[in-house]
Order: structure tokens, then sequence, then C-alpha cells
């Protein structure tokens, strides 16, 4: 059982995403020194930790931009075991990051009646076709205990098939955006930042 959250069943492996509340261990993984600088120099300024997420094994998810859900960020991804296809793999999209951007607007039809691009689209189909729509190659990220693996929340990455059913894959992942970024998709959930100098404060919502 994580503090803070509900008992888990014994066979429930599911990932355990943290927002506003962090447990312990995890906030001090958010703020382990050895993630400033390097978070410095691909955010250009000083980072905030926003979201941590465990994974017990290989999430399998499908396509997806880490700052669909969490816009401005830059992810942190922790092996803590060795990773392999086995156990499964992150698939990446070369260069993804520097193609379109999807948005939660694009599934939407505004006050106007305007609909965005991928109205009416399954997500995950969207980003698959969006995938295709890059034209670029897909590689896989193996890592070994301690290794960690940073990538731009618009690189479209997914969970890679697991060829060994039940096995575990310790992970962590961290989410971070620059200390003068504010825009924030939900209103009627205020984003709790946590600063490397353990200053924590909310991203206004209007």
């Amino acid at each position: 059982q994580v503090e803070g959250f509900g008992p888990r069943d014994p066979d429930d492996w599911d990932r355990v995403i943290s927002r506003a509340l962090h447990h312990p261990r995890g906030l001090t993984w958010m703020l382990d020194p050895r993630l400033r600088q390097p978070l410095q120099t691909l955010l250009g300024e000083e980072p905030d930790g926003v979201q941590s997420m465990y994974f017990y094994q290989g999430s399998e998810q499908r396509r997806h931009q880490d700052a669909f859900y969490l816009p401005g960020c830059m992810s942190t991804w922790v092996a803590l075991q060795e990773v392999s296809a086995q156990n499964g793999s992150i698939q990446i999209q070369i260069g993804s990051h520097k193609k379109p951007l999807m948005h939660k607007e694009d599934f939407r039809e505004d006050a106007d009646g305007n609909k965005g691009r991928w109205h009416g689209w399954d997500q995950d189909d969207a980003f698959d076709a969006l995938f295709e729509e890059n034209g670029l190659p897909e590689i896989a990220i193996e890592a070994q205990k301690g290794d960690v693996v940073f990538f731009h929340g618009g690189l479209i990455h997914r969970g890679g098939p697991i060829l060994e059913a039940g096995s575990f894959r310790h992970s962590w992942a961290g989410h971070y955006i620059p200390r003068s970024y504010n825009p924030w998709p939900y209103e009627s959930h205020p984003r709790l930042r946590v600063s490397f100098d353990g200053v924590c404060r909310f991203t206004p919502t209007h």
C-alpha cells in the first residue's frame, strides 16, 4: 500500500501516478540533485517537478506524447532494473518532438462550431495516425539498472510489447516543467509544482 492511496489488490501491478500528493520516496527521487543540472540544460531554466509515476511492469501503453497531458514538460525515466524486450522496452519515434504536437483542443468543437483536426477520432488512433504522418523511424530503448533517459514531452513513444508474460520491469518516471511555464488545462485541479530547493507551490488555474 502506498501512503495516501487506497489499498491495492495483491495482483494489482498497475502504475502509481502522483501529482498533488507524493510518496516520500518518490519525492526524494524527483528532487535527486543529480537530475537538476541536466534538466536545467534541457529546459533552459530552473525545473519544477509536476508528476511522478512508478511502474511495476511494462505498460504496453499505446503511442502518445507526454505533453498532451502535461503541457511544456520534459520527461525523466529511470530504470530500476534491466529493461529489455523481455519485460517491455520503451519505443520512441526519433525526431517526433520536432513535428506537430497534439493538443486536447484538437479533439473538440469550439463555441463557433469549428472542429479540431482530430475531432471524432479515438485518441490512441489519432496518435498512431500522427506517427505515420511523421514518417520517422521508431527504435527501442533498452537500459541497465540505474540508467536515466531524458526525453522531450513532444516525443511520440509507447510501451513496447512484453515478451515474457508476467515479468516485472520496475522503473520510475518524473515530469518537469520550466519555472516560468504556467499554462495548465485542468482548471478544476491546480497543479502542484515542486522545486529542487524544496519549495512547493501551485500553478494558478485562471
